[in-house]
């Protein structure tokens, strides 16, 4: 989650911009401290973590299903192993998604860029940030994989913070919601269910195109995901 943007004294609202599960945190906050935020953009974030079900697309949403074909106490002993959801844990889970694609990026992918040393670079720079998983701690990763892939907490309004419950009602500020259309890690419906919850008639959606990584590093999205959220906020500080 990153927050900024407000100039002024210390009471001035903030612009929040949040990331997939990152947005997650940020649309919980947005909702429990709505004094606090001028506007919220989240980009490939999901909101209603059962709406896969509503698109069915073959490829999409392989976690959603993993994670509602698990009972709860498997989770609770996979977690308790080690202490937390190990990053290279779920690592191994992403690239299952995708196991043709995982396989072959090491060779024919790997062949095609060998001899182009910006392009080579570029494939390395990607690999090392694919590969900075940190680990989930122990009790918000059960939360995080109980309450909201599970149980669909979020949109229930059940959702509970710190004792607090999560009401998407309560956002009352400008929201752009940013997806990516081909997202297969978080299908477009699970972002965007977000706007028959929120309480704010000012809701814009950006659809960009290609994959959830793509949003950042695909020549088409970066042209306009940038230059999108800008125009966006501007006139709304």
């Amino acid at each position: 989650m990153g927050g900024g943007g407000g100039g002024g004294g210390g009471g001035a609202k903030i612009n929040l911009l949040g990331i997939c599960e990152g947005g997650t945190f940020t649309t919980c906050y947005a909702a429990l401290h709505p004094e606090d935020v001028n506007a919220m953009v989240l980009t490939i974030t999901p909101i209603d973590f059962h709406a896969d079900t509503v698109e069915n697309r073959k490829g999409h949403g392989f976690i959603n299903m993993w994670t509602r074909s698990l009972e709860p106490d498997d989770i609770d002993r996979l977690i308790e192993a080690h202490g937390t959801l190990p990053g290279e844990f779920m690592g191994s889970v992403f690239a299952l998604m995708t196991p043709m694609r995982t396989m072959t990026k090491y060779n024919l992918d790997l062949l095609d860029v060998i001899d182009n040393k910006k392009r080579f670079m570029n494939f390395l720079r990607m690999e090392k940030w694919i590969s900075d998983r940190p680990h989930h701690p122990g009790e918000a990763a059960k939360q995080w994989l109980k309450n909201l892939y599970q149980d669909n907490k979020l949109v229930q309004n059940s959702f509970q913070l710190a004792g607090r419950t999560v009401d998407l009602g309560n956002i009352k500020c400008p929201v752009l919601n940013i997806y990516a259309k081909y997202d297969h890690i978080i299908p477009p419906a699970t972002s965007r269910a977000l706007k028959q919850f929120v309480g704010t008639s000012d809701y814009t959606e950006l659809p960009l195109p290609g994959g959830h990584v793509g949003v950042f590093v695909g020549g088409r999205a970066q042209s306009l995901l940038g230059t999108g959220i800008a125009e966006w906020l501007t006139g709304r500080e």
